[in-house]
Formats: structure tokens, C-alpha cells, sequence
């Protein structure tokens, strides 16, 4: 029998536990348009300006039906005698050219949208003008108006469909597997996101869940079937959580022999959030999106928890094809030793191993990651880091305190372990931080030389220097290494580490240029979105964040693997002879800096007024 307050009070706990993890598993569903989609108006409430938009816009889909309704998403679309694609794309461009004047300032800090890969995306959505480019360049290959427009409706069609059936339907699948998770264990990791991708089950988990949206729509067709059938289809995804090989007839017949006789269950417990969905809506959402939503979902987890358990009592037919007692029951300690075995021996490994640094080496290596030079020594903390890295990547499953994925009927593909070459807590040596930056100084300088090429069609030595580096994409490289050397266990603190330090070094640098050339600039991100001075942006630190993960995680570390191939004397002489070179260059530079076309030729006059 199922017991309401005990599920309740369950699903509280299981809340209670994983918070956050639960919180984003049902934003996820609402951004999707699964359920909840409700709640989303939080984050888009719209200002009196807005409104007016809005009725604009709509006012002016009385004459462009087929770019509003496609604009909008929507597939009913009403085509009138009018020119449809001339007149009003046109002005969907000149909307475009509009927004991009518009500049704001909030003290230091200017908002537009002029100029910057960020500003042209953000505009196309934000104008439409993105359906204009589209149906042009469709338009100049057809040669027909109409042909266009049905090419548009056809494509938006087929994504349209493509994303509800592999991404959005199988995500409630994911959503059912967190959630079951959470009901069992203390922690919920992220790869439990992936559980289908990690199985190979995605495909075939979509191609059900087609299957039953097909039979829901017939059901739909007569009076009470539709409503009777989603409470018999109910299980569905959950069956899937647990045993994603099944086949469609196998989870939904299943699905509707577990839900006879529970129904009514279903819906007295469904009615029980009523007035929490009320407390929802007197908070304009804020109370669904921080709290019903996942206390709904994670009672509903319970729910199938009992009538499983029932299901399984009872024996009815094919019930013993639910095989995954994991994700309801913790295993056995001796289960999970024998699976783990390897992990408990690195665990007692890395404990027992002592030929650590001592020292002003282990304040280095432990604060900043650096080396004076690899010796066996460091080849022996290499391979301890790894075995650490791997102990965390299986500490929660060893402990219980997850779902032992090597213990699930359905294993997980075999991943090729990369760890040995691309471990990423390791230390560098001082001649590889050297050589590292010089690496980082041409690439940026090759970076911004091709960048500029296809802007300008001109080759320009980029940078105040005259030979091919810049300094800036080296400092921050070596910087990110060595000042974040905490941080990388978290590749999100990472990123946002590197964003304020490569903010901090793009706009003190640009700071001292001016103050030191009597304020010429060799850089300018004035009408980009977000900048501060025109020194630093937000489109320019994103990069900067999102390059500095991946050279901390991947870059870094296979550089790291291919300088230890150069013998020792060798990378000292290349990197005597690469800091003569650039010392030099900064010495001459600093009396006659390179400028001109594509360099320095900004209005520092007008920026000036601006600010």
C-alpha cells in the first residue's frame, strides 16, 4: 500500500540533499519545454517598453504572417496577397542597424551592441533579422519566393521534431534517473546526466518514447482515452531510467500493468500540491522554480519506488525485467570492494607514498605548480597525481555514496584512460612555463594576424612588439597555470578565475600602453557589450575563460608531455635564446613601438568623449 506522508517526507529529504543538483535537473526540463515551462516568465518579465514591442511586433504579423508565426515557432501559418519577404525583412535589417547605435553606460561600464562577434549574434535573435539571412540565402539559391518559404517551413519542421524526439522527450528519461539517484544515494554526479550516451541507450530510449507519443495521440482522439492513458503510460520514463534496452511494447506494456489499481493513487497525490502550485503562482513562480517543482518531481520518484516495490510483490508479468536494484538499494560492501578493488589499491598507494617535495620545492610545486626541473623524482608525484585523480573520480561510488556504475546491468562503454598523458594537476618545470609562453605569444600573434587579414584583407604585425608575439596571450597563459594551481579541480572555478585574471592583465596592460604613449591604444572593445574603458569586454574575457580551461585541462599538459622529449640543456639554450630575442625587441619597442594601419589607428578622441 502506498504510504503519501511517508513519500512525501522522503522526497523532502531527498530535496534537502541535493539541492542545487535538483533545482537545475528541473530548470533543464523547463527550458526544454518538458514541464514547468510555466516558471520561465520569471526570467523574462518584460518592462512597459517591452510590452509595447510585443504589440508591435504582433501588429505588424498582420501583414508578414509567415516571418511572425515562423519567428514565433509556430507551425499554423496564414499566407495573405502581400510581399511578404521584401518589404518587412527589410525592415527586420534596419531594426538590426538601429539596436546597434544604442550605447549605455552604467559608470565605467558601457553597454552596446556594436561591434563584436557577441553584438552580431545577439542582434540577429533580438531583431530577426537572422529569418532575413536565412530566407535570402535560400532565396538566391532556389531563385523562387515561395520555394524559400516552404524550404523554411519544411526545415523548422523537421528540427522542430528532430529536437522533441532525441533531445527533449529523452531528457524526462534523465530526469526520472537523477531523481531515482537522489532518492537512494548522497550524491548525484554529473555523468548521471549521461547515463544514456554512456550505455549507447539514447537512440533507442527516443525511439520509444516515439512510440509512445504515437499511441497517446491515438488515445487522444476519444473523449477520456488521452487522460486515462497518460496515467497508464505514467512509468514510462522511469522504466527507462532503469532498463533503457527494453523494447517500446515491453516498457509500455509494462508501464500500464504496474499503473493498474494505482491511478487513483497518482492522482490524490497529484491533487496534494494544489495549493503548493497556488504559493507558486502568488510568487509569480519564484516558490515553483526554488522549491515545489523539485519536491513534485522527487514525490513522484517515491511513487514509482512503491509501486515497483508492489509491482514486484505482486509478480506480475515481466516485472523481473526491472533489474536495477542499485538504483533503489545500496549494494553490499563486499560487492562493491570486489568491483573497486583497484580503487581501494590506489587509495592505500597514494596514502603510503612519501617522496614528496620538501621545502621552499613544496611551496612551489603545492601553491604555484612549478618546478626548477623534471627529474625521477617528479616522475613519481607525476604518477601519484594520477592515482589521486582517479581515487576522486571513484571516491563516492567506492564509499556508497553514489550509483556504482560498475555494478549496473547495463555497463558503461570502456573509455580509453587518458589520465597518464593529460593529467592536469601536474607541475611544470621553469624552462616549459618559458617555452609555454613564447608558445602562447605566437598563437596569439598568428590568432589576431589572421583575425585581422579577414577583416581589413591586409596583413598587420599585430602588437606594440615587432616580432611575431604577444606578450599578453603568454602572460595570461603562464599566469593561468600558475596562479589558479588551486583551482583546477574545478573546471568552473577555473573558468571564472581566468576570466578575472585575464581581465585584470588585458586591462592593466592596456592601462599602462596609454598612460606610457600618451594614449595611444593598441586595442579598443569601445561598442562591445560589456566593455569597461574600452580596455576589457565581456566577449573577449569569455574567450579568454574558455581558452584557459581548455589550455589548463588539454593544451597545457600535451605541450607539458612533448617539451619533456627535449633533453634538458637543449630547452635551456632555446629559451636563453628566445628570452635575448624578446628582451631586445621590448627594449626597442619601448623607444619605437610598433604602429599604424590596423595597429594603433583608433579615435582615441572620441573614446575620450565617451568616457
Amino acid at each position: 500500500m502506498f504510504d503519501r506522508k511517508q513519500a512525501k517526507l522522503n522526497a523532502k529529504q531527498s530535496v534537502k540533499r541535493h539541492y542545487l543538483v535538483l533545482v537545475f535537473t528541473c530548470l533543464m526540463a523547463a527550458f526544454l519545454g518538458i514541464k514547468y515551462s510555466g516558471v520561465l516568465a520569471i526570467l523574462s518579465a518584460e518592462d512597459d517598453d517591452a510590452d509595447l514591442a510585443a504589440a508591435d511586433q504582433a501588429a505588424a504579423a498582420e501583414s508578414t504572417n509567415i516571418l511572425y508565426e515562423f519567428v514565433s515557432g509556430n507551425i499554423g501559418i496564414k499566407i495573405d496577397g502581400k510581399s511578404i519577404l521584401t518589404e518587412d525583412l527589410d525592415k527586420a535589417q534596419e531594426k538590426f542597424e538601429e539596436n546597434k547605435s544604442k550605447s549605455y553606460k552604467l559608470g565605467p561600464v558601457e553597454v552596446s551592441l556594436a561591434a563584436g562577434e557577441f553584438a552580431k549574434f545577439a542582434n540577429m535573435f533580438v531583431t530577426g533579422s537572422y529569418v532575413t539571412t536565412i530566407y535570402k540565402g535560400i532565396n538566391n539559391i532556389v531563385g523562387s519566393d515561395k520555394a524559400a518559404i516552404i524550404i523554411m517551413i519544411a526545415v523548422s519542421l523537421l528540427l522542430r521534431l528532430l529536437m522533441t524526439a532525441f533531445i527533449v522527450n529523452v531528457f524526462s528519461v534523465i530526469l526520472s534517473r537523477v531523481f531515482l539517484e537522489a532518492s537512494t544515494y548522497g550524491k548525484v554526479p554529473v555523468r548521471s546526466f549521461f547515463v544514456l550516451l554512456r550505455s549507447k541507450k539514447w537512440l533507442h530510449s527516443a525511439f520509444v518514447l516515439i512510440v509512445e507519443s504515437f499511441y497517446k495521440a491515438l488515445w487522444g482522439l476519444t473523449v477520456i482515452g488521452g487522460l486515462i492513458k497518460s496515467y497508464s503510460y505514467h512509468c514510462v520514463p522511469y522504466i527507462l531510467a532503469e532498463c533503457p534496452d527494453l523494447s517500446p511494447n515491453e516498457t509500455i506494456t509494462l508501464s500500464r500493468k504496474m499503473m493498474y489499481g494505482h491511478k487513483w493513487e497518482l492522482f490524490k497525490l497529484q491533487l496534494t500540491f494544489i495549493g503548493w502550485e497556488i504559493v507558486g503562482a502568488m510568487t509569480a513562480g519564484i516558490v515553483s522554480v526554488f522549491y515545489v517543482n523539485p519536491y513534485y518531481e522527487a514525490t513522484m520518484a517515491e511513487f514509482y519506488r512503491s509501486i515497483r516495490a508492489q509491482s514486484k510483490a505482486a509478480g506480475i508479468p515481466n516485472i523481473d525485467k526491472l533489474c536495477d536494484e542499485l538504483l533503489f538499494e545500496k549494494a553490499p560492501a563486499s560487492e562493491l570492494e570486489a568491483a573497486y578493488s583497484d580503487i581501494e589499491q590506489l587509495i592505500a598507494e597514494t596514502e603510503s607514498f612519501s617522496d614528496g617535495y620538501t621545502g621552499a620545492r613544496a611551496f612551489f610545486a603545492n601553491v604555484f605548480g612549478i618546478v626548477p626541473a623534471y627529474s625521477e623524482r617528479t616522475e613519481a608525484i607525476d604518477r601519484n597525481e594520477v592515482k589521486k585523480i582517479k581515487i576522486s573520480q571513484y571516491r563516492d561510488e567506492v564509499e556508497g555514496e553514489a550509483y556504482p556504475a560498475r555494478l549496473a546491468p547495463i555497463p558503461a562503454s570502456p573509455r580509453r584512460d587518458r589520465l597518464g598523458t593529460v593529467f592536469y594537476t601536474r607541475c611544470y618545470s621553469v624552462t616549459s612555463l618559458i617555452l609555454m609562453f613564447f608558445i602562447g605569444c605566437f598563437i596569439g600573434w598568428l590568432w589576431e594576424f589572421i583575425y585581422k587579414f579577414i577583416e581589413i584583407g591586409e596583413f598587420v604585425n599585430r602588437g606594440v612588439l615587432h616580432g611575431p608575439w604577444l606578450p599578453i596571450y603568454g602572460t595570461g597563459a603562464v599566469m593561468i597555470l600558475i596562479v589558479l594551481k588551486k583551482f583546477r579541480k574545478s573546471a568552473v572555478a577555473e573558468f571564472f578565475a581566468a576570466v578575472v585574471l585575464c581581465g585584470f592583465v588585458e586591462y592593466f596592460t592596456a592601462y599602462f600602453l596609454e598612460l606610457t604613449h600618451d594614449g595611444q591604444k593598441w586595442w579598443d572593445y569601445s561598442g562591445y557589450f560589456l566593455n569597461i574603458h574600452g580596455r576589457v569586454c565581456a566577449e573577449g574575457l569569455m574567450v579568454f575563460g574558455i581558452g584557459g580551461v581548455a589550455f589548463v585541462y588539454f593544451g597545457a599538459p600535451m605541450l607539458d608531455n612533448l617539451i619533456r622529449r627535449i633533453k634538458t640543456k637543449t630547452a635551456a639554450v632555446i629559451c636563453a635564446v628566445l628570452v635575448t630575442v624578446f628582451v631586445a625587441d621590448g627594449i626597442y619597442s619601448l623607444f619605437y613601438p610598433n604602429q599604424g594601419k590596423g595597429i594603433t589607428d583608433y579615435d582615441t578622441a572620441v573614446t575620450e568623449t565617451k568616457e
